[in-house]
């Protein structure tokens, strides 16, 4: 995309530089580990973390010293997903699609020391589907209607369209069924999701939430691995299907041989990203004990941990972490923004900078 050339500037107002101080949107307490900062500088990435519980997005970033975080907000933040060109985050009743315009940064933040800008492009209203995980395919933005048990696709024509559902949910319906929640994808297409349980009435998972959880075949539409603890965050990485099994705070595999735990962390487990040699996963406190009450993490830990911890793939073993002290208290999606240290994504309710940036076509050539 190029840069708009040759369009008059009205107002200066309008069209000058912008003035956000998103790190103190929010009084964010956390601290980190010393390590945390120096692996987000040398891999080069920044942190989309999302909490559906404080209402936002977090962009965590690092100078090599100190990690910063700024918050966006976004009501019910729940799925996130970084592609080439922009970004994708499921909210209350919209899915969103930003747009990556580091082209604007000059124009709009020439004092600041940004590398990378995302902006609100595009909303689909879908109602309270509870859209959980979101990702392209085919560039078509799908995402998990967990309300509805379903993988969708968005639509200018409708709500949402679904494209997939489990074998054993007999009609689609808002009736939260099964709690669909997660998704794999495998060459740009859904190939794995994750359920709380095989049922097919409304909030009947919540009974075999303990050890009810099933991993599915897309392809075959069969179930490839069950009795998990409420999983979530289906990945493939490196060829392997990597699954958190939310309610024992584990991370795993799961292949021929079943779940295979490579890791224990001390919470709730949600949101999984890989870059490198590092898996990024996002802990959680239990707020809510009707829901989520008498798992297997509560019996190991008395005090669960809100944070993003950092796993060496290589060697199994804990290597940093970021926890939230205050404010924050459960986390739903980690994501990589690659190749960026200080990027910015701009609020959707902050007033300072979405209402005031523009992005323009550059005017046709003559």
């Amino acid at each position: 995309m190029e840069a708009p050339v040759g369009i008059p500037a009205p107002d200066e107002a309008t069209t000058g530089p912008v003035t956000v101080t998103p790190e103190n949107e929010k009084d964010l307490g956390f601290d980190y580990s010393l390590s945390f900062p120096a692996i987000l500088r040398d891999l080069g990435i920044s942190l989309a973390v999302t909490t559906y519980q404080a209402g936002g997005m977090c962009i965590i970033t690092s100078d090599g010293e100190d990690a910063k975080i700024a918050s966006r907000n976004y009501r019910k933040a729940m799925g996130c997903y970084v592609h080439p060109k922009g970004m994708l985050l499921a909210i209350q009743h919209q899915v969103l699609a930003f747009a990556r315009a580091p082209h604007l940064i000059q124009r709009y933040y020439p004092k600041a020391n940004y590398d990378d800008l995302y902006i609100p492009q595009l909303a689909y209203f879908t109602g309270d589907m509870s859209a959980h995980d979101v990702a392209l395919m085919d560039g078509n933005i799908i995402a998990v209607a967990t309300g509805f048990n379903c993988l969708v696709s968005m639509s200018p024509d409708h709500s949402f369209v679904p494209i997939w559902k489990p074998y054993f949910i007999s009609s689609l319906s808002a009736e939260d069924r099964c709690h669909l929640n997660g998704m794999a994808l495998v060459n740009g297409r859904p190939r794995y999701v994750t359920a709380l349980a095989k049922t097919d009435s409304k909030g009947a998972w919540r009974e075999q939430r303990r050890d009810g959880g099933i991993v599915i075949d897309v392809n075959t539409n069969q179930i490839i691995h069950k009795g998990l603890s409420m999983p979530h965050s289906p990945r493939v990485y490196q060829g392997d299907l990597w699954v958190l099994n939310s309610g024992t705070g584990e991370v795993g595999i799961v292949n021929s041989l079943g779940f295979q735990s490579m890791i224990y962390l001390p919470g709730f487990l949600r949101g999984l990203a890989f870059y490198g040699p590092y898996a990024f996963v996002g802990l959680s406190k239990i707020r809510e004990k009707k829901t989520f009450g008498g798992l297997p993490i509560e019996e190991k830990v008395h005090e669960l941990r809100c944070s993003v911890e950092i796993v060496n793939l290589q060697t199994g073993l804990w290597e940093g972490n970021l926890v939230f002290r205050k404010q924050i208290e459960e986390l739903y999606d980690v994501q990589i923004i690659p190749n960026a240290r200080q990027p910015i994504v701009t609020g959707y309710d902050q007033k300072d900078d979405l209402q005031l940036l523009f992005d323009l076509p550059a005017p046709a050539r003559r």
